[in-house]
């Protein structure tokens, strides 16, 4: 959530309701506006337009920063995170659509879209294990004005000196007059089952039969986005699937501003070796254990605990975006901004850290409202059931369509890129 105490300090409690009602709808509109952006970008095959396109998006990014920050009470909070979503979006899928065709960029890109999810601490939960934080109180990230102004300010200068050092770069290839709708519908039929399973979950988590319905929804549209993309490039959607529900259990919620290094250190080692070697279903066993180990340890009030789960979380989330990746660079960008998405599990998880409110009632004492505390266990199982599905659709898109064969070379290769281009790694 962009915001920090001089942003909400003279809004009113029903403009704060409706930011936070809203948040997952920007988060969801920021995700298609990525897609969105990286799929025209990529049809224009222009490397100036990327480069452009991201400048602008980080322009309005830091315009909207700076009006928030100066905000009187006037400005609608909803529609300034709407706005920061969609900047952000762009941004983001146009930086995708400029460096995903080339190695060393492509690491970079994808690390920086795992490590923002560290940094901007996104998942909206209470604290877990409170000795995460009582061992450095002053040393935690915060969850306000996520990316900071300076970081912002950073960013449209090195995006500036790289438009400029490309603006001469001509198109790859003729521009295509055809435009993909494949990786669109495929990202729009996630989107809505995403956010259908969290709200859901987050109002009606005590029943089996409703967790059941989210389950359905997520695995079944997770599969059916899977066999709309081409070749076997749906098999990032599943992983990131998989790895939303299973770090949505997992991922502490505040975590000491230390561990941020080494957690993007792991990840980075994560995408070598997903590079090195293509295991989707690997990754998928690796979740399924690590969604147990959750389960297990679900009420657990050990740091270290904990802090395992989170560095196998951050490894696996590395290798699986590694080892998964696409030819086509718009489905590497759908399958990357899922993980931004509230999932089920994040809802569930929600739901359970409230507890069920109840009446009790008895003629000796008054009318009592009492809080009926849930399985904490209950995310992380539903974290298993989803991965478990998203296992079986890989099984089946595995039997269903051929083994890829490893391109030759991009079209731009050996273009102004000492790295040369990235070479997609055999999905099988």
């Amino acid at each position: 959530m962009p915001i920090d105490f001089a942003w909400t300090s003279q809004t009113s409690a029903l403009e704060l309701d409706l930011l936070v009602y809203s948040l997952p709808r920007a988060i969801a509109a920021g995700a298609l506006a990525a897609l969105i952006t990286a799929v025209l970008i990529t049809t224009l095959s222009s490397i100036v337009t990327a480069w452009a396109t991201a400048l602008a998006g980080l322009v309005v990014l830091l315009a909207n920063h700076t009006v928030g920050q100066s905000n009187s009470g006037t400005a609608s909070l909803s529609t300034m995170n709407f706005i920061d979503s969609l900047a952000g979006g762009v941004a983001l899928g146009a930086l995708g659509a400029a460096v995903l065709h080339h190695r060393l960029p492509a690491y970079g890109w994808t690390l920086g879209a795992l490590a923002s999810i560290l940094l901007g601490s996104v998942n909206p939960l209470p604290n877990v294990a409170g000795s995460l934080n009582e061992s450095v109180p002053s040393a935690n990230w915060q969850s306000m004005d996520m990316p900071p102004t300076w970081m912002i300010v950073v960013a449209v200068a090195l995006v500036t000196m790289s438009t400029l050092a490309n603006r001469k770069r001509r198109p790859a290839e003729r521009p295509s007059i055809e435009l993909p709708m494949t990786p669109i519908l495929a990202g729009v039929v996630l989107v809505l089952v995403f956010l259908f399973s969290a709200e859901w979950l987050a109002r009606h988590g005590g029943s089996v039969a409703d967790i059941g319905v989210a389950v359905v929804a997520v695995v079944g549209g997770a599969i059916i986005a899977t066999m709309l993309l081409p070749g076997r490039d749906g098999a990032l959607v599943l992983v990131a699937v998989a790895i939303s529900a299973v770090g949505s259990a997992t991922i502490a919620a505040s975590v000491p501003a230390w561990s941020i290094p080494l957690l993007v250190i792991v990840t980075a080692l994560g995408l070598y070796a997903g590079s090195r070697r293509a295991a989707p279903m690997a990754c998928l066993v690796i979740l399924l254990a690590l969604a147990v180990f959750t389960a297990i340890t679900a009420d657990t009030e050990s740091s270290l605990l904990i802090m395992t789960g989170t560095v196998v979380l951050a490894w696996t989330s590395g290798f699986g975006l590694a080892s998964a990746a696409p030819r086509y660079v718009p489905n590497r960008v759908l399958g990357t901004v899922m993980l931004y998405v509230p999932s089920a599990v994040l809802g569930l998880r929600d739901y359970v850290s409230r507890g069920h409110y109840a009446l009790r009632e008895s003629p000796d004492d008054p009318v009592l409202c009492t809080v009926v505390t849930q399985d904490t266990s209950a995310p992380a199982w539903t974290a298993f059931i989803i991965t478990v599905g998203c296992l079986l659709g890989w099984l089946l898109l595995r039997g269903s369509r051929p083994v890829y064969e490893r391109a030759v070379a991009d079209s731009d290769a050996g273009k102004d890129d000492s790295d040369g281009p990235e070479d997609p790694n055999q999905v099988r």
